[in-house]
């Protein structure tokens, strides 16, 4: 148990590192390209990371806890993880073949792609190279550090690059250009630390059926990831449709600040979910969210007494409306923390895979028919988008924490836990 502990918190510490790099690297790039791009050409750039993010979602389609709970149990078995990552990269290859099919189709069809098809196909490139970064064999094998690592020369390289080489509008496709640099360096630095675990997969396009049965598979996860984006990504497209450049890029940067704020949060859910698929100790859960939730509501707190002051300090007056928009997200930057914890690290590790899939959907279906009501009504603004965000994130929360609850004879009781410490 002390040997399941000490993995549990050097994993925790790896990744907060990751989650700080996740934290700093946006405070960074985000100030310097909105003061060295025109604010028009900002919002255009951010509408396409908006919609690259949705080919990142499906080409991942939820392997990153599918596979990672294959492998796990691969190895209870003594057996090798070979097959199951061999059929998962073969299946992510065919997902990267349909992602181009879609961003081509979606060149033709959003105005505010036009001039910008090339800076689009480029910024697919990386979200491409990912299928080789193996991130769920490393979860697998709990060695979150090596993760942590390689997302931290990988975004810094990329980060440096920009800020020397990228000073105006006619530099905007040097960014993806970097990104597929790091991206290539972070491949090299995968292939190495696979040979030192001595991790090897058996890849054959021959295995078609196997490629599917993954996809089928994964196929829960990936509904409640998608349906996970359109809580953020979803507003930035539609908002890139139906309102102006400039409300494109200030909703933007609300997104990366609050997704900044939820990468906080991510080290606890990543770390844990191993814990849990083994355990399955809801009370890990419970002190997990005594100690959070206290320094949550002090974070937010200082949102809202020096939100503003920051916003404009950070990314100039042109961006104040940001720090308004911040301030209406703050029952998002609370509930979301609840909403991750009781979801895949608890709901998942009881297989409850549908269930929580199906707690996401319906609030992703509360988000969307939220937009719909304010295009209806012509109250289609972003305060008001921010109230439906709050509305789908509480609802969330409630769903998840209600199953858990409902469901929890199915985790590992006190007395239980007592023997399995005995037995160790």
């Amino acid at each position: 148990m002390k040997t399941n502990s000490k993995i549990l918190v050097n994993n925790t510490i790896m990744m907060y590192i990751l989650s700080i790099t996740k934290l700093v690297i946006p405070l960074i790039s985000l100030p310097y390209l909105t003061r060295v791009l025109t604010k028009d050409c900002y919002g255009s750039i951010s509408f396409v990371k908006s919609l690259i993010n949705y080919m990142q979602i499906l080409i991942d389609f939820g392997f990153l806890l599918s596979a990672t709970k294959d492998i796990i149990h691969v190895m209870k078995k003594g057996e090798l993880p070979n097959k199951v990552i061999g059929d998962t990269l073969y299946a992510q290859v065919l997902l990267c073949l349909l992602s181009m099919l879609i961003i081509t189709i979606c060149c033709f069809s959003f105005k505010l792609l036009r001039g910008y098809e090339f800076y689009t196909f480029l910024s697919l490139i990386p979200i491409m190279l990912s299928i080789f970064l193996f991130e769920y064999v490393f979860k697998a094998y709990e060695q979150m550090g090596k993760i942590a690592i390689r997302y931290v020369v990988m975004k810094v390289l990329a980060l440096i690059l920009t800020i020397i080489f990228v000073k105006n509008d006619g530099d905007i496709y040097l960014i993806p250009i970097f990104d597929i640099i790091s991206s290539v360096v972070a491949v090299a630095m995968v292939f190495i630390q696979l040979k030192k675990l001595d991790v090897k997969f058996s890849f054959s396009f021959k295995r078609i059926k196997q490629a599917l049965s993954c996809l089928k598979d994964a196929f829960t996860y990936f509904i409640s990831n998608f349906a996970t984006t359109a809580f953020s990504i979803l507003n930035t497209l539609i908002i890139g449709v139906m309102l102006t450049k400039a409300d494109v890029a200030d909703w933007n940067v609300v997104v990366q600040l609050v997704t900044a704020v939820q990468a906080l949060y991510n080290p606890i859910t990543n770390s844990v979910f191993p814990t849990m698929v083994k355990e399955k100790n809801l009370k890990l859960i419970h002190k997990i969210m005594l100690i959070y939730m206290p320094l949550i509501f002090i974070g937010c707190g200082c949102v809202l007494l020096l939100g503003d002051w920051a916003v404009e300090l950070v990314f100039t007056k042109n961006y104040i409306e940001a720090s308004k928009l911040l301030k209406c997200l703050i029952p998002v930057l609370i509930f979301s923390f609840p909403s991750l914890l009781y979801g895949w690290p608890c709901l998942g590790a009881i297989d409850k895979q549908k269930a929580t899939s199906m707690t996401t959907i319906i609030s992703a279906l509360i988000q969307v028919a939220g937009l719909v009501l304010l295009i209806c009504i012509d109250r289609f603004t972003l305060v008001n988008i921010c109230i439906v965000r709050n509305i789908t994130e509480i609802s969330l929360a409630t769903m998840r924490m209600y199953l858990v609850y409902k469901n929890k004879k199915m985790f590992t009781n006190k007395s239980e836990l007592k023997n399995n410490e005995q037995e160790i």
